[in-house]
């Protein structure tokens, strides 16, 4: 059932059912993340050389990246714009209040830009690696919201990212760990643990900036520190792989 919700809920993919889940549901979603994030990561594989084969690098990118933002539902990048908007907020109240409006900020708009920029800079850069930094990227992203659940609290008293807050467990973190790991050794080598352990870190910093500004993490910032880590590993694994081969 967890891998079914986890689907749901990180793509735009249909499921053979749908019903209204119950919370402990959807905690148990946590540990199919990554699972769901190799998913995506071999589609991206599969559509990137498929279009290589036929358009140019930057053609090939740019319809790279709208893949991964359509099958995704770009719910990420709305969060990582409404988090954008947020930090225009003078009190944490404020900031949330800001961060649950339908309508995205000058902040946002041009967190998202800006974002959408890098990525698509480091696709048209891969080189070697691509169908390894393909796959990877979504992995670690999908890790990523994983330890950011596990580790922060929640800033509000509802909302859905307050039920995967609820159910996270170190059992949980820790298988979803493993399987991430798995894969990162498998994609990358040895280096993949280092692009890995480069991730946490990234997720640890904005969690903590996050954390200082909102007094917890929502459901916006866990999209944003995904969105965020898929682009670091888009350029920080490119060029780890190239150090040794």
């Amino acid at each position: 059932m967890g891998f079914w919700i986890a689907l749901q809920f990180l793509t735009i993919i249909p499921i053979p059912f749908k019903k209204q889940w119950e919370a402990k549901d959807i905690a148990s979603s946590l540990v199919f993340f990554p699972v769901v994030g190799l998913i995506i990561g071999l589609l991206l594989f599969l559509v990137d050389w498929g279009l290589g084969e036929v358009f140019s690098t930057v053609i090939t990118a740019v319809l790279t990246l709208l893949f991964w933002v359509i099958i995704s539902g770009a719910m990420h990048l709305d969060g990582l714009a409404d988090s954008c908007d947020g930090l225009g907020g003078c009190t944490p109240e404020k900031r949330l209040e800001i961060m649950k409006s339908s309508h995205s900020g000058a902040f946002g708009v041009v967190g998202v830009c800006l974002l959408l920029l890098i990525k698509f800079a480091a696709l048209v850069s891969l080189s070697g690696w691509d169908w390894e930094t393909l796959v990877l990227a979504p992995v670690l992203g999908c890790w990523a919201m994983v330890l950011a659940i596990s580790v922060f609290p929640y800033a509000r008293k509802e909302g859905l990212g307050l039920a995967f807050k609820q159910g996270s467990t170190l059992l949980r973190w820790l298988i979803a760990s493993v399987i991430t790991l798995a894969a990162a050794i498998l994609l990358a080598g040895w280096w993949g643990i280092a692009v890995m352990a480069i991730t946490g870190l990234v997720t640890l910093l904005i969690g903590l900036f996050f954390k200082s500004r909102l007094g917890g993490l929502t459901g916006d910032t866990y999209g944003a520190i995904k969105e965020v880590n898929e682009a670091v590993t888009l350029i920080v694994t490119p060029v780890l792989l190239s150090i040794v081969f």
